[in-house]
């Protein structure tokens, strides 16, 4: 991949035959490291390209997760579309997939058959359960591995009931896991020579992401863990805030600002595991201060103690905040389709406001082109995009 910039990944070909968030980000990451990455497709299309608002044939989720990589638009159910994916796996130093377990090893794409002929092809399989257990052909979605793995207990409404987190945090975090385990075997690859099959399942990266919680869970009977008093969230007369003044000297200096001073000797309060026993009562009487004024109010005063806080935020506070725009959080770019669009950056790599690294494909966008470089001739392309065995996006 030309991307002006000198790459980790550059040279490395990836075959993502991966659909949703889980697989696709992991890709995605490979893809902004400079890794070739073809993102295979059927006629249909990545199935989040239909999730959420719709902008021609994408829909932001793809778009953040699917931006560096080239679209390739085959049918494995045709003869030629199996033969051409076959070639491709064949030639990649990385395969990523998420179908369901034994779906590739009916198309003779399972590592077992892929590495007879690339024996150092790592080889990343992410499922939903695994593939043991009795759970291992049902569906998942972000939301099941969510309510499975008791993720939503940890985010309980004021009515008790559980409730999912806003956005596919299971996918993004198995995603994450998926692509270090994958740069991990590529590390092993370049020292040992051997390729490697990785078995990755959203339960799995689910409980590693939470295995405090589910350690506490264990050793506490299922109560809370509290850290500290007082912490959290606490309203004010435009919103609220959140702040931690667990130390004694922060503790002091928050008791002095809501002009509370007796708060420190209360028996309640002067020490810390009663400070943590009693934290409603304490957070109800802070909360009556804090109610009082605003944020910009609160914000200022408890900067001025050093006492960590922070106002809740929209997405339009955080991207419209000075520290926001004087650092690299977001990259603005340019989209064909949608636009203006803020697009996040990766944590320890240069940004990219456009080129290959900030587009994602259309459907079928670069088959023509990937079928070329892979050794197929004009004819044999047209006819495959005759048949229906691959398919070229046309722009309207």
């Amino acid at each position: 991949m030309d991307t002006g910039k000198e790459l980790p990944l550059e040279g490395l070909n990836v075959f993502d035959a991966s659909q949703g968030v889980a697989g696709p980000s992991c890709a995605f990451l490979l893809a902004q490291y400079g890794a070739n990455v073809i993102k295979i497709e059927p006629p249909r299309g990545d199935w989040v390209r239909q999730a959420g608002k719709k902008y021609g044939d994408l829909a932001a989720g793809y778009v953040n997760f699917n931006r560096g990589k080239r679209a390739l638009c085959i049918n494995f159910k045709t003869k030629d579309g199996l033969a051409i994916s076959k070639r491709l796996v064949s030639q990649s130093d990385i395969v990523i997939e998420s179908f369901r377990p034994g779906v590739m090893g009916r198309f003779g794409l399972d590592y077992e058959t892929v590495k007879k002929t690339n024996p150092k092809v790592v080889y990343c399989s992410i499922s939903g359960f695994g593939t043991k257990g009795p759970n291992k052909d049902k569906p998942v979605t972000d939301v099941v591995a969510q309510s499975f793995t008791g993720w939503m207990t940890l985010n309980k409404g004021n009515d008790g009931i559980p409730h999912k987190v806003g956005m596919t945090a299971m996918d993004v975090i198995t995603g994450l896991y998926a692509y270090q385990a994958v740069a991990t075997a590529l590390y092993r690859r370049a020292v040992k020579g051997s390729g490697k099959l990785i078995e990755m399942n959203m339960m799995q990266a689910a409980a590693a992401f939470m295995g405090q919680k589910i350690i506490e869970h264990v050793k506490q009977e299922g109560k809370i863990t509290v850290l500290g008093a007082p912490t959290g969230t606490f309203p004010t007369n435009d919103g609220s805030i959140n702040l931690s003044a667990r130390e004694p000297d922060k503790f002091h200096a928050l008791c002095q600002l809501i002009g509370k001073p007796e708060l420190e000797q209360d028996p309640r309060f002067n020490e810390w595991d009663k400070r943590i026993a009693n934290v409603d009562e304490l957070t109800a009487i802070i909360s009556e201060a804090t109610i009082t004024k605003s944020n910009a109010y609160w914000t200022k005063e408890l900067d001025k103690l050093d006492i960590i806080n922070s106002p809740t935020a929209t997405f339009d506070d955080f991207l419209n905040h000075p520290q926001t725009k004087a650092s690299d959080y977001i990259n603005w770019v340019n989209h064909e389709s949608l636009g203006n669009i803020p697009m996040a950056t990766i944590p320890g790599h240069p940004p990219f406001t456009d080129g290959i690294q900030a587009h994602a494909p259309h459907l079928g966008e670069h088959s023509k082109q990937i079928l070329s470089e892979y050794g197929y001739s004009t004819n044999e392309i047209e006819d495959f995009l005759e048949t229906g065995s691959a398919i070229q996006y046309a722009e309207a």
